[in-house]
């Protein structure tokens, strides 16, 4: 039991510090693709030393968790620079009702406490698409879902990773992100950053956001289940655009505010009626 509270604190702690990534995506004028390889081969090199401590594997898991993770830091990049951090963040946490969805088809049964949580956050999803539509922003709403959906692979890809310090599984994952965004970087030439004070801000946030948090995430959901963490995970949406009000003054779309509330209540009803069922 007191193994299972240490991983929901885990899990926790890492999404205390995704939450600052919005602000740090506003505070660059670099492009998604720099700011996703520098940040990605900060927290890589950064934990580098782990990846000797014991063998990983399976090795499949780990590639498919660069991948899944590349796409998932570009996608939640782009949308944040091109829409909102609130409107990334929300979109991100679409990834529960992809989880039920599935769960619903495997099972061939439809729960009503996870059709009920499966309809909220799909509202929530709608106002959020209002937000960008107003806007011609269909960009926006493409990367959004590509980000939840990516997070997904992302996490059933860590989960999967069962053999291995985690800190040194982190360290490849975002080793193989690096070099993918490196690759991409060949074919889009965006904007590098423009100084040495955005390039610290960039690498420190990748050891901390990128390293760090997700080997807490990857500890975490060893004995979490992956829906009910990615459950937990919507507490982000509430600390991310407070974070980028403060530092930057932007102020959320009142569709935004009012589709996170509803993505918010899906998941305290899940977390309230679901417990014994995951």
């Amino acid at each position: 039991m007191n193994n299972t509270k240490n991983a929901y604190f885990l899990i926790i702690a890492a999404v205390i510090t995704w939450s600052l990534s919005g602000i740090l995506v506003k505070s660059v004028e670099a492009g998604p693709l720099w700011i996703s390889l520098i940040r990605s081969l900060g927290g890589g090199i950064f934990l580098l030393p782990y990846v000797f401590k014991e063998r990983i594997y399976p090795a499949k898991y780990v590639l498919s968790g660069s991948i899944f993770m590349a796409i998932f830091i570009l996608s939640l990049t782009l949308t944040t620079r091109i829409s909102s951090a609130a409107m990334a963040i929300s979109m991100q946490y679409t990834a529960p009702m992809y989880v039920i969805a599935y769960s619903f088809y495997t099972n061939k049964k439809i729960e009503i406490s996870k059709l009920i949580v499966f309809i909220l956050i799909f509202i929530g999803i709608l106002l959020n698409t209002f937000t960008t539509l107003e806007n011609s922003n269909i960009l926006a709403i493409v990367s959004g879902i590509i980000t939840g959906l990516s997070f997904v692979f992302y996490s059933y890809s860590l989960q999967k990773v069962s053999h291995g310090n985690l800190l040194g599984i982190v360290s490849l994952i975002n080793i193989g992100s690096a070099i993918i965004y490196a690759i991409l970087l060949i074919f889009n030439h965006s904007a590098p950053p423009t100084s040495l004070k955005e390039i610290g801000i960039i690498t420190i946030s990748g050891i901390f956001i990128s390293g760090i948090s997700y080997a807490l995430y990857g500890a975490g959901l060893r004995k979490v289940p992956m829906e009910k963490a990615l459950i937990l995970c919507l507490a982000e949406p509430i600390l991310n655009p407070i974070w980028v009000y403060l530092g930057k003054g932007e102020i959320p779309h009142t569709y935004t505010i009012i589709g996170l509330f509803f993505i918010l209540i899906g998941a305290v009803i899940d977390i309230l009626f679901n417990k014994d069922k995951n």
